[in-house]
């Protein structure tokens, strides 16, 4: 067994990590919601090429990237929660992993709440903090970013330089269309999404971003992101049918307002023992997440 792949092997790390995040949402009063027993089509990410799939109950199904659909459709369905969050594993068959950068299978923390993309900031700060990672964070616009380094794409080449540039931890907000934001993802006019990645130490560890309230836009950006071949890889692999049928099922959920992110566990486990490796007092400390005990 030793020979298999293992996704997060520091079992300790992990376990700290989750709860320390688990602490900080049910603190809010938020809800835990199980996505893994769920079958879904929609739990396909921005980039299908990394799905694989698989045989059940006799229908051929993605392996799940992401639970962030089932949280929409619990958030929206009940009004009495203030937010969700669920501890899931994603599954992504990249072609050419970058080692150190890339895992094909991982645990992923997801949230989703009421609120806009100010909320959202607000909330990812005080997580941060929570976290033991200061209260002084560097926040830049997309292209703002890119014309600092005079690139139209900031690839992980940029993002590996962050650190030196700005500190550990950057927010990285507004991106442009070019960038193929996801279709659910609410616009600040024609041409960004209010979305926020926090890269820390160099890497995307929370991706995040306001969601869309209006299911003509969702449902056109669907069909046309990435000149239509997200739209298309799901027809060809699910079937055109079974998919419009689970997004139509979403876009007649009764939106509002919300906001919601992943954080890849193993990148934000990384980045904690790095935090604790420059920190003495911490890396002695019982704890080590700053107020997460």
């Amino acid at each position: 067994m030793r020979q298999n792949y293992i996704g997060e092997p520091d079992v300790v790390s992990f376990s700290r990590v989750a709860n320390a995040l688990r602490a900080f949402f049910l603190a809010r009063g938020w809800v835990e919601v199980n996505t893994q027993d769920r079958l879904s089509i929609l739990a396909a990410c921005e980039d299908p090429t990394t799905v694989a799939t698989y045989q059940y109950a006799g229908e051929l199904w993605p392996l799940p990237q992401t639970g962030q659909m089932w949280l929409e459709y619990e958030l929206l369905t009940r009004p009495d929660v203030p937010g969700v969050f669920c501890l899931s594993t994603s599954y992504r068959q990249e072609p050419n992993p970058v080692p150190g950068r890339h895992r094909i299978i991982f645990p992923m923390f997801e949230f989703e709440s009421r609120g806009t993309m100010d909320d959202l900031r607000e909330l990812e700060k005080e997580l941060l903090v929570h976290l033991g990672f200061g209260a002084t964070f560097h926040h830049a616009n997309y292209d703002d970013l890119a014309g600092f380094y005079g690139v139209g794409e900031l690839t992980s080449e940029y993002e590996n330089k962050m650190p030196r540039d700005f500190g550990r931890v950057t927010f990285l907000e507004h991106f442009p269309e070019r960038t193929s934001p996801f279709w659910n993802m609410r616009r600040s006019g024609p041409m960004h999404a209010n979305k926020i990645d926090v890269i820390i130490d160099g890497m995307e560890t929370i991706g995040s971003a306001e969601r869309s309230s209006n299911a003509t836009e969702m449902r056109e950006r669907f069909h046309t992101i990435s000149n239509g071949e997200y739209a298309n890889l799901l027809f060809e692999k699910f079937g055109r049918d079974r998919v419009e049928k689970e997004l139509e099922d979403f876009l007649a959920l009764p939106f509002v307002e919300r906001y919601g992110g992943g954080i890849g566990m193993t990148r934000l486990i990384r980045a904690v023992k790095n935090h604790r490796a420059a920190q003495p007092a911490i890396a002695s400390s019982d704890d080590g997440f700053g107020s997460a005990g």
